[in-house]
């Protein structure tokens, strides 16, 4: 059986934890970069096959990375691939690209904020959680 949770999720940014029969299997970061494809993305396939005028019409990509401690097995990267690929909207100005990466030592910190940025990090993302103080959290509060 698989599991999603949904660990963090900010304006540009999602990441989930999946789980396959209580282990966890993978964990997949969604991330809004806001902008076009860059010269070394258009590389990627099925980029690569496509005219550079409909590439260049693609305003906004989002970035799927699926992280795991070793290389997933081709029936485990499809799966993966299908189902988080239908959690992008794609029109003619949006479209994703995915990418797979290993990161060995995944399993070997404790999942908090530092945790999430070494992944960022690792997958080549910009972006950094900012840590927060939980009196931020008050305005939320129906009291």
């Amino acid at each position: 059986m698989i599991s999603l949770n949904r660990i963090i999720k900010l304006r540009d940014l999602e990441i989930f934890r999946v789980s396959k029969n209580g282990r966890i299997f993978s964990y997949v970061v969604i991330e809004d970069t806001r902008k076009p494809f860059t010269e070394e993305d258009k590389k990627l396939d099925p980029l690569c096959y496509m005219d550079e005028e409909d590439i260049n019409a693609i305003l906004n990509v989002f970035r799927i990375s699926l992280i795991n401690d070793e290389k997933l097995n081709e029936e485990d990267s499809m799966f993966l691939k299908s189902l988080f690929s239908d959690f992008v909207n794609n029109t003619n100005l949006t479209n994703f690209i995915i990418k797979e990466y290993v990161q060995e030592d995944l399993y070997d910190y404790e999942v908090n904020i530092t945790f999430f940025n070494k992944i960022l990090e690792n997958i080549g993302s910009s972006y950094i959680i900012e840590e927060f103080d939980e009196k931020n959290w008050i305005y939320l509060s129906q009291d």
